[in-house]
C-alpha cells in the first residue's frame, strides 16, 4: 500500500471515530469546541497573512534550502534548489489548520510560544498575530527559509515579540530551553520520526507547566508519527489529548480525569 493510500484509509478510520461536540461529556473540551474550534468569526489577521501567502505562491526566486528532518520517508541532512512559490505550496500549513492555530492563541493567551519547524513562517504569522504580546519563538532548520519567515514576520508582528532562530532541533533545543523559565505553548512541526518527536517532548516536558498546550503536527503522516503520538499522549503529566486528524492537541490541566478525543474537523 503507498503512503498515500495509506493515509486514506487513517483518514477514513479517524472520520468513523471522530465525534462532534454533541457526543462529549467533558466541559472543557466543549467548551474547547464550541469556543475555539466552531469559531466562526473572521479575524482581519487571516486576511493579512493569506495575502502574504499569495505573494509566495507568485515568487519564482529558486533558493537553496536545507533540510534536517524527513523527507520522502528517509531522514538525513540534504539540500536542494527549489522556487519559492514551490515550497510555499509544499510545506506551508493550510489556512483552516493556521486558523484554528490563531484561535487557539487568542484564546488561551500563552506568554511564551515556541515553534519547531517554522518554514516560511505561514504557520508564525497565524500564531504571533493570535496573541499579539505573547513572545513567540521560530525555530527553522534552513537559513533560507528562516530569512523568509523573518521577513514575513516583520510584515504582521512587533519586532520586540518575537525571534527566529536557525539551526537543527536536535542541536539547538536545550540550549533555547535553558534560557527559558517555562513554556505555555508549543506548535512542534518538524522533524517528522518517531525518535526525534520523542525526544523533543521529553526535554521539552520540564518547561511545560499548569495550563501549558503542546500541538503536534501530522501525527497521523507516517507509521512513525503515529506511534510518537500514542506514546506521548499516555504520559501521566497530560490531562487532555485531542486528535484532529491533521493535528494533535494536548493539555495540561489540573483536576480533569484524564481523557483521549477524536474530534471532528
Amino acid at each position: 500500500m503507498t503512503r498515500k493510500l495509506k493515509l486514506l484509509f487513517k483518514y477514513f478510520n479517524y472520520r468513523m471515530k471522530s465525534k462532534t461536540k454533541y457526543g462529549i461529556h467533558s466541559p472543557f473540551v466543549y467548551d474547547f469546541i464550541t469556543k475555539v474550534i466552531e469559531d466562526k468569526n473572521y479575524y482581519i489577521s487571516y486576511q493579512k497573512v493569506e495575502e502574504l501567502r499569495r505573494r509566495l505562491l507568485k515568487n519564482k526566486n529558486i533558493v537553496e534550502i536545507e533540510d534536517f528532518g524527513v523527507s520522502g520517508g528517509k531522514a538525513g541532512y540534504k539540500t536542494h534548489r527549489a522556487r519559492v512559490k514551490d515550497l510555499t505550496g509544499r510545506s506551508s500549513i493550510p489556512a483552516k489548520e493556521g486558523e484554528l492555530l490563531h484561535r487557539i492563541v487568542k484564546y488561551f493567551r500563552p506568554e511564551i510560544m515556541l515553534e519547531l519547524g517554522t518554514s516560511l513562517g505561514i504557520s508564525s504569522m497565524y500564531q504571533a498575530t493570535g496573541s499579539p504580546d505573547s513572545f513567540f519563538i521560530g525555530v527553522e532548520g534552513s537559513a533560507t527559509r528562516a530569512a523568509i519567515a523573518e521577513q514575513n514576520l516583520s510584515k504582521v508582528a512587533d519586532r520586540q515579540n518575537y525571534s527566529i532562530v536557525i539551526g537543527n532541533f536536535n542541536n539547538i533545543l536545550q540550549t533555547i530551553l535553558q534560557k527559558l523559565d517555562f513554556v505555555d505553548y508549543v506548535f512542534l512541526d518538524g522533524n517528522h520520526a518517531y525518535k526525534p518527536t520523542i525526544s523533543y517532548f521529553e526535554q521539552l516536558l520540564p518547561y511545560l507547566r499548569e495550563n501549558s498546550i503542546m500541538i503536534i503536527h501530522d501525527i497521523h503522516w507516517s507509521d512513525e508519527m503515529n506511534r510518537a503520538w500514542n506514546q506521548i499522549k499516555k504520559n501521566e503529566r497530560i490531562s487532555v489529548s485531542i486528535d484532529l486528524f491533521s493535528m494533535g492537541i494536548i493539555f495540561f490541566r489540573d483536576g480533569i480525569p484524564k481523557q483521549d478525543f477524536i474530534i471532528r474537523f
